[in-house]
């Protein structure tokens, strides 16, 4: 079902609840209005028969009843007046052909209840209590007008109704389309772009706020996933060209050997050629598995508390062996108040992995082979601030840093690599929730500063 036809329906069904629970309350009420307002008469009518009937008794002639016998006839339908003296005894009827057993319970009750109104089919009931004479008069009749009143009443609130609902419904699937429109647009809009062109934008002119809004959640979308594509185009692109090279290279050297009598010296360049080669190889690999890996894998809450100087202290023993000419050290910026400030959670191989690649960067881009690691402790964060000289990197570099296989000037001046170091720590970090951020000191010092969160109880 279209959203137009279930909001007409909708809409429609809930104005025939309004207008049904009004209809229906207007009748009850009209209805009970006109059982009041006869009742009033039944009572004026019993207090005028009355009158007639005392002028009746205290001159002895019936002109005055016969006269009023000749006003009710046209004025109430099947009227009956019973009146009763002080023993509850019937002393008159009106008409005289009544027949007193309907009015039997009602005189048995007047001995409690004076004020005796009630209903029983289609005639009303009332009784007129005169204290001076202690009679009551009983009289009914039946209220023609009033059925006929009600009648064209639930017609009219029926026709009413119907066309109401009528009108309801029409203007409602009116309203529908009219607010469904900019929607059907913006969906049009929507399935005109394809993954070959994500650069297109949906105007956001429409008249209504929402469908901006949502107008403009699709452009950011857009821009997100034309950032994720062009990620990994970029990606695939120099993965494929960063193999390709090597193996070129191997190849070339392979058949080169194979077609030329080389002596033993040459066979061993050429065994040490192929050697670089596929260590360059191994460790791009190796670097595209990590971040495979690290797209499924997630901040585990289960993961054990570490300590970051003991981490570090590690890894700094470990640099020193692998690089010998090496100057690395570690300082504390402030002191910490406990053993838990320097806590963290998480898996303690990710994160000597993380900082082995800082230290390694450090020391192969750095002017002078020195790396200083600072330790700083704010309310709920660890800072690990790891410093190096060299010249600061370039506006367009620190944008594009933790891109994988992107390498700035300095590096491809100085160090052969594959550009991926920077970003598997911005992956293993993004798993610990926490961040690396590039800053430019003083002195051509590079500070790069690694956040992570204190480990909580």
């Amino acid at each position: 079902m279209s959203f137009k036809l279930r909001f007409a329906l909708r809409f429609t069904a809930v104005v025939a609840f309004i207008l049904l629970s009004c209809f229906i309350a207007i009748y009850f009420l009209y209805a009970n209005f006109r059982q009041e307002e006869f009742t009033k008469r039944l009572h004026h009518e019993g207090e005028e028969f009355y009158g007639f009937y005392q002028k009746q008794i205290q001159y002895k002639s019936p002109v005055e009843l016969v006269f009023f016998n000749e006003i009710q006839k046209n004025i109430l339908a099947g009227e009956e007046i019973v009146i009763l003296d002080s023993i509850q005894k019937a002393i008159f009827t009106y008409p005289t052909t009544i027949q007193l057993a309907p009015y039997q319970k009602m005189i048995n009750d007047l001995q409690a209840n004076k004020e005796l109104e009630r209903m029983i089919g289609e005639r009303f009931y009332a009784n007129v209590y005169f204290p001076s004479d202690k009679v009551n008069v009983l009289i009914s009749g039946i209220d023609l007008v009033g059925q006929q009143q009600l009648s064209r009443l639930i017609w009219i609130l029926a026709l009413g109704f119907t066309l109401a609902l009528l009108v309801t419904a029409i203007l409602s699937y009116w309203l529908s389309r009219s607010f469904t429109a900019p929607l059907l647009e913006l969906g049009k809009q929507m399935g005109d772009i394809t993954g070959s062109d994500l650069k297109k934008r949906i105007p956001e002119n429409a008249q209504i706020a929402e469908v901006n809004l949502i107008a403009g959640k699709f452009n950011a979308m857009l821009a997100r996933l034309e950032k994720t594509f062009e990620f990994q185009r970029s990606f695939v692109h120099h993965a494929s060209h960063e193999l390709r090279t090597p193996l070129a290279t191997m190849l070339s050297h392979t058949e080169s050997a194979l077609k030329n009598q080389l002596s033993e010296e040459e066979y061993r360049t050429v065994l040490a050629s192929l050697q670089q080669d596929q260590e360059r190889m191994i460790e791009l690999t190796n670097s595209l598995l990590l971040i495979s890996q690290f797209e499924q894998q997630s901040f585990d809450k289960a993961w054990p508390v570490c300590r970051v100087d003991e981490i570090l202290y590690d890894k700094i023993s470990i640099s020193v062996k692998m690089f010998p000419d090496i100057g690395i050290s570690l300082v504390f910026k402030n002191t910490p108040s406990s053993d838990s400030d320097l806590n963290v959670r998480g898996n303690e191989a990710l994160l000597k992995s993380m900082f082995s690649n800082l230290i390694r960067n450090g020391y192969l881009y750095s002017m002078n082979k020195k790396v200083e690691i600072i330790l700083e402790f704010v309310q709920n964060d660890i800072l690990v601030h790891v410093e190096t000289r060299g010249e600061h990197l370039s506006e367009e570099e620190r944008e594009k840093i933790m891109i994988p296989f992107f390498r700035g000037q300095q590096a491809r001046q100085k160090a052969s690599g594959v550009g991926l170091g920077l970003t598997i720590v911005h992956r293993i970090l993004n798993m610990h929730k926490g961040s690396l951020t590039y800053t430019p000191m003083p002195n051509q010092i590079n500070r790069f500063t690694v956040t992570l969160p204190k480990a909580t109880p």
